[in-house]
């Protein structure tokens, strides 16, 4: 692990390590025990949302603890996070929300109905033939649903309104930096492999091509939901909606980013070039923020696995302790 604590400490190796954790718990999900599971639905844009919530046993009704809210990744669900992630921040004394994106998991999707509908100055129910739209990656409606899970967990009973962290993986991270930098109630951030520099990542993308690609679809040459010809790239699921990612950029907010924020990435990541994401992330903030920048050995999604994953679990819960209580 290398670590750079607001430091200038070149990136030149990686130190071996053998760690032991004391979570002894971190095994398996059914070893949480003093932990409350409870599914709810969360609205966004009209659409339900499933969630997970996690809580300590034994809260009484007065009690308040901070809240964490867990944004996944590219096509990452709720149940991704249940094992490893959810249940064991409940445990160190938070209040913890994971939920699925629009048209995942088990949430609903968008629904494109067959044919143009009656027009109507009230709503009416309708009987009509739908599409339920699937596996949508779109980061502007994914921000909608983080914000909507973020208003969810701050309206919850046993949580501090405005005492809560956001931890986000993969494309999740650069949503999360987002949000952390646009609502105050947000106290501390970790983005997890987060790609945050789209202006780089899609660099080969014209963007006339973006352009072409929003003005075809809006004149209904291009389906309104992108399908299976979007998916590019094998490892990654779902359809991708590339020219809406052109014009997402988290980098646009750093300015606006002004909590203590932890970045958390691999060495050898292949799904984008950590220099010029988590990388210059840190060294954007590193000066007049707390920031910390960890690198793991091996690929993405090694981070997801083994020690990896108890050692960044462990950094990501010290650093969420820290900052929150």
């Amino acid at each position: 692990m290398l670590n750079i604590n607001n430091q200038t400490t070149p990136l030149i190796s990686l130190l071996m390590f053998c760690i032991t954790l004391t979570f002894s718990s971190l095994s398996t999900a059914t070893s949480i025990k003093d932990v409350d599971h409870q599914e709810v639905t969360v609205w966004s844009q009209g659409v339900r949302l499933a969630a997970d919530i996690y809580k300590p046993k034994g809260l009484t009704a007065d009690q308040k603890l901070p809240g964490i809210l867990l944004v996944p990744g590219w096509g990452g669900s709720k149940e991704n996070l249940k094992k490893n992630y959810g249940p064991h921040f409940a445990e160190l004394g938070f209040i913890v929300l994971a939920f699925d994106y629009k048209s995942w998991g088990k949430s609903d999707g968008p629904i494109l109905p067959s044919k143009a509908l009656a027009h109507s100055e009230e709503a009416i129910k309708l009987d009509i033939n739908v599409t339920h739209v699937r596996k949508v990656v779109e980061p502007f409606s994914m921000l909608a649903d983080v914000r909507a899970a973020l208003h969810y967990l701050g309206g919850e009973p046993q949580v501090m309104p405005n005492n809560l962290g956001i931890w986000g993986t993969s494309l999740g991270g650069g949503l999360a930096m987002i949000m952390a930098a646009s609502d105050d109630r947000i106290k501390v951030l970790v983005d997890q492999m987060g790609p945050v520099n789209y202006v780089h990542n899609l660099r080969e993308m014209p963007a006339e091509m973006a352009r072409k690609i929003e003005t075809l679809t809006a004149r209904g040459i291009l389906p309104p939901y992108p399908d299976a010809s979007m998916a590019k790239n094998p490892a990654l699921k779902g359809y991708p909606n590339w020219a809406a990612m052109k014009r997402f950029n988290p980098m646009n907010y750093v300015d606006q980013l002004n909590v203590p924020t932890l970045i958390i990435d691999a060495e050898n990541e292949t799904l984008f070039d950590r220099t010029q994401n988590g990388v210059l992330l840190h060294n954007s903030i590193k000066d007049r923020l707390e920031a910390k920048y960890i690198v793991y050995p091996g690929g993405h999604y090694d981070l997801y696995k083994g020690d990896n994953q108890k050692s960044a679990f462990k950094e990501a819960s010290d650093w969420l302790v820290k900052y929150l209580k």
